[in-house]
């Protein structure tokens, strides 16, 4: 019998609540042998936020940002070849939840395991939070949230 998850997304912006919940997915596609598809997302968001802050012109954000999402890219890529599971890497920019629920769907994923820090108040409320908007957005790909 195949395993039910053959192909799993774990996005990631370098949180601690990300992180734990790579090395969560790295272990369940280690046990159904399934692999992982590692994606970071530049928030268009911040890149107007740096931008506004900063000064900087939009390419030096850009690449900054960039650069901050390949670090953590690479460091849950090599906790996956530690453990042996296949591991691909997807770096894309836009709103992270459409992002990630656009790659699964277009990869095919079974599978999405995705990290919350559990928040709640006024930011939650006014913004939202990416988990909850993958959990609402992704019809067809079970979505599994790791809290921290």
């Amino acid at each position: 019998m195949d395993p039910i998850f053959k192909k799993i997304i774990v996005p990631i912006d370098g949180s601690d609540a990300s992180i734990h919940a790579s090395r969560k997915a790295i272990h369940l596609a280690q046990n159904l042998n399934a692999k992982i598809i590692v994606m970071h997302v530049i928030n268009r968001f911040e890149i107007t936020k740096y931008i506004e802050i900063s000064h900087d012109e939009e390419a030096v954000v850009k690449k900054e940002l960039q650069d901050y999402g390949l670090k953590y890219l690479s460091h849950v890529k090599d906790l996956a070849k530690g453990a042996e599971v296949p591991v691909e890497v997807v770096l894309a920019e836009g709103i992270p939840a459409e992002e990630i629920v656009r790659t699964a769907k277009k990869e095919n994923a079974d599978l999405i395991v995705i990290g919350s820090s559990g928040g709640t108040g006024f930011r939650r409320r006014l913004l939202g939070s990416t988990a909850d908007r993958v959990l609402r957005w992704s019809t067809g790909v079970p979505v599994l949230v790791i809290t921290f």
